[in-house]
């Protein structure tokens, strides 16, 4: 019986970790259509590739295990990998045959460190897997590695090592046109753009040196000239991108948004989300930076909508910057609070490197005013009087509470009755009832001059001028014809009411049948649905909608939801 249980389990491992040559180089295969067949499947594979005798093999299927893990933000402890890596990797025979393995494996340790934000010691398996593309006199990989080097050069800001990689692997290409074959116009348009990226980043740095943003240009108009680049959508939208950062840096603010705008609708296609996220950012700053500020606005609110995951960057940062600035320039002081303590609460989260690359692009010590604020706090709660005196406050506001909470169920009991009456009338597809001049029968006209007005705030319901911004007393006495003091008069005789109380009492009702007929409108946020019945804030919008139904905007929208 032990006899038959050992042969089963020589059987078992036998089968788990002996593996055919052929097998593993399809093992090692799966790795690189990771994007096609999903994160768990590859993993599967590398798995085996652990699990084999082959020493190089198994260090890549560790080597590759890591980089995914990084790559995917997975919260798993992967130096398991690393410890592997380190223990395998020296015992693999420095021999041609193992060159390509070794450059494969250098590749997944630089591009791994890369990610943790290592650039040295990336920079150094990048040289190291250079040396291996070289032994192995294998120019495939010997002009990938160039271009890897040439990036990292261009993190660390030593832009001219950079550029110098870049061309060196531009030259190999040319060189190798035929030995390369279909490859070459793959390989040629990585390194071209490469090398336009660099020289946008030194006319960045100096743009006294206009000959760096003339070359940057120049790689990039001829990389669109190349037909046999055969672009796809989201290689050609980065090839716009990269022009429209190039005219924002020569402040070409209109030029730069219309390459812009043309990025996009490939980065659209493409389904980008990484430069959608980056190009409407970079096209809002432009808008901003040509005071078409509606437009800039726009941009910016789709960079929050896009950005998904919680790790703060420098764009959605700005972003909430930028919006508090437009937001206070149309004196819309509540959106412009929101963004403002949104940029401030997130910039605290932020690393000391973070912070100081911030502070140095705004020119303000955040920090100081955030550090001021926190000894204040600290101080307050030190003192024994201001816990006893915030206990009272809480006292009082828990007893105020109370007391609303029984007047507000009163109040919401009559506005729920109010409310079912108005759903009922909007499921039979009624037109809801204004209380306007228009609708209005038991209006008695007194002489030509009352008629003269009422016929001017007919037209002013008619064309809905109401719902504009600047509507006021003032405006429309003049776009009547008459003056305040007599156009507030008339609305008091016929109307029983204020100018104020009949503007709100228009807008309101308009607002109510939007939000009634139209789901589109049921989805926006309190204060653009303020701001289409011409209020300045959510907060004056809320006020007044609540005075006259009984309850907020959310409220009324939640039971048309679910009346309908």
């Amino acid at each position: 019986m032990s006899i038959v249980l050992i042969i089963t389990f020589s059987k078992v491992f036998s089968q788990t970790n002996q593996y055919s040559e052929n097998d593993l180089k399809k093992f090692k295969q799966k790795f690189y259509l990771n994007k096609e067949t999903g994160i768990d499947s590859t993993l599967f594979f590398m798995d085996k590739l652990q699990k084999s005798t082959s020493i190089p093999y198994k260090t890549f299927g560790y080597a590759a295990s890591e980089y995914l893990k990084i790559r995917e933000k997975e919260s798993l402890n992967v130096s398991f990998y690393l410890d592997s890596i380190n223990k395998y990797l020296p015992s693999i025979l420095k021999t041609t045959n193992n060159y390509p393995i070794l450059f494969d494996i250098y590749i997944l340790l630089g591009n791994s460190n890369k990610r943790k934000g290592l650039i040295k010691p990336a920079l150094q398996d990048y040289i190291t897997a250079e040396n291996y593309a070289l032994l192995a006199n294998d120019i495939e990989r010997t002009i990938k590695i160039k271009g890897n080097i040439a990036l990292i050069y261009q993190d660390m800001g030593e832009l001219d090592k950079a550029l110098n990689k870049a061309k060196e692997a531009l030259e190999l290409i040319e060189i190798n046109k035929e030995a390369l074959s279909n490859k070459y116009y793959s390989s040629k348009y990585k390194r071209m753009f490469n090398v336009a990226a660099i020289y946008a980043t030194l006319y960045k740095n100096d743009k006294k040196q206009h000959q760096y943003a003339d070359s940057s240009l120049h790689y990039y108009n001829s990389i669109l000239k190349t037909k046999e680049f055969n672009l796809n959508n989201y290689y050609t939208g980065k090839v716009y991108y990269g022009k429209g950062t190039i005219y924002t840096l020569k402040e070409e603010y209109f030029k730069a948004s219309s390459l812009l705008e043309k990025s996009l609708e490939f980065f659209e296609k493409s389904k980008s989300q990484s430069y959608l996220y980056k190009g409407y950012y970079n096209n809002a700053y432009n808008y901003y930076m040509s005071n078409n500020l509606n437009k800039a606005k726009e941009n910016f609110l789709k960079v929050l909508k896009i950005k998904k995951d919680t790790i703060l960057d420098y764009n959605y940062l700005h972003t909430h910057y930028y919006l508090s600035k437009i937001h206070s320039k149309q004196n819309k002081i509540d959106s412009a609070k929101y963004h403002l303590n949104t940029f401030i609460t997130d910039y605290g989260k932020l690393t000391s490197r973070k912070k100081q690359q911030i502070n140095g692009a705004y020119k303000i010590d955040l920090d100081k005013k955030i550090k001021e604020l926190k000894e204040l706090k600290e101080y307050i709660a030190n003192k024994s009087f201001y816990y006893k005196t915030i206990f009272i406050i809480l006292v009082l506001i828990l007893l105020i509470i109370s007391l609303l909470v029984v007047k507000n169920s009163k109040e919401k009991r009559k506005a729920n009755e109010k409310l079912h009456e108005l759903l009922a009338k909007i499921s039979k597809k009624e037109e809801l009832t204004k209380k306007s001049f228009s609708t209005s029968n038991d209006i008695k006209i007194k002489g030509e001059q009352h008629e003269q007005i009422i016929k001017g705030l007919l037209k002013i319901e008619e064309k809905e001028y109401f719902l504009k911004e600047e509507f006021n007393l003032y405006n429309a006495a003049k776009k009547i014809g008459t003056n305040t003091t007599y156009l507030s008069k008339i609305i008091k005789d016929y109307k029983k009411m204020s100018f104020n109380d009949y503007t709100n009492e228009l807008r309101i009702n308009y607002i109510i049948e939007a939000l009634s007929n139209n789901k589109k409108v049921r989805s926006y946020t309190t204060q653009a649905i303020g701001e289409l019945a011409g209020y300045k804030n959510a907060k004056s919008f809320t006020r007044i909608f609540k005075k006259h139904m009984g309850i907020t905007p959310y409220q009324f929208i939640e039971k048309i939801d679910k009346a309908l």
